[in-house]
């Protein structure tokens, strides 16, 4: 039996998340439940697709991930289940899944409603144990198309690349758009190893960084992380409130500066 992923913005204060997992295993008690987060920003389908984009591939191919965010959605055409890269997702049409992974499913399906006020537990859980149990996906529902939603596009020439932050991580980094790949192929345009300036909020550095433990308590590193990206930090203090910058703020990195 494939696992289950389970992901919400509902917080551990109350018992929704006890709910949806309690409806899991009511159908399949030997159900193994994986949580994702359940402190996603409330209704932030960015913050909810940046976290599983970062961890579903993660898990083995077949795998059900359940998403409960940005929930409260009018009308019964919006609970849907499809197949993304050898993955299995159920939740709301919200736009989540193309910012997750931008291509076409390989099938999307919609979930016949039961006019639920908490439709996580009362349709999605049962749809994702059938998943899990390898039910056929065609069989849950009629195929439908999903809403489409355009992720923050970077900008790279020969002379700069132009980001934006994406996403503020638990510890008040802010990651960006910049990738490693990108910026190594215009390091090689500039013969390998160019003169460059990182530049954002009031701030501009010279010099990348290799780890967090280059730098003293509250200055400033920038390097490409785990993931590949650009993220810009202070050590033990949260650079999203202190050099005021939030999600969507521009980062810049400008080659072979004068």
């Amino acid at each position: 039996m494939a696992f289950i992923t389970f992901m919400s913005d509902f917080g551990e204060r109350d018992h929704y998340v006890a709910a949806v997992k309690a409806a899991i295993l009511g159908i399949q008690p030997t159900q193994q439940i994986i949580d994702i987060s359940h402190h996603i920003d409330r209704h932030d389908i960015g913050h909810a697709a940046y976290v599983m984009r970062k961890s579903y591939s993660l898990f083995p191919k077949g795998t059900v991930h359940l998403i409960a965010v940005d929930s409260v959605l009018p009308g019964t055409d919006k609970l849907v289940a499809l197949e993304l890269n050898g993955h299995f997702f159920v939740g709301h049409d919200t736009g989540i899944y193309y910012l997750i992974h931008p291509e076409n499913p390989s099938l999307s399906v919609r979930l016949e409603s039961k006019n639920s006020s908490f439709p996580a537990k009362d349709t999605l859980a049962e749809a994702a144990v059938k998943l899990a149990k390898g039910s056929a996906l065609a069989g849950l529902g009629p195929a439908v198309p999903l809403q489409v939603k355009v992720d923050r596009q970077l900008k790279a020439t020969k002379r700069e690349m132009v980001g934006q932050v994406v996403h503020i991580d638990h510890f008040g980094n802010l990651i960006t758009n910049i990738n490693k790949k990108d910026f190594d192929a215009i390091c090689q345009l500039h013969g390998g190893n160019p003169r460059y300036n990182v530049r954002f909020a009031h701030e501009q550095v010279s010099q990348l960084n290799k780890s967090y433990n280059e730098v003293e308590d509250a200055d400033c590193f920038v390097l490409f992380n785990s993931d590949g990206f650009l993220e810009i930090g202070l050590r033990k203090a949260r650079a999203a409130q202190l050099l005021a910058m939030k999600l969507d703020s521009p980062v810049m990195i400008e080659f072979n500066p004068e």
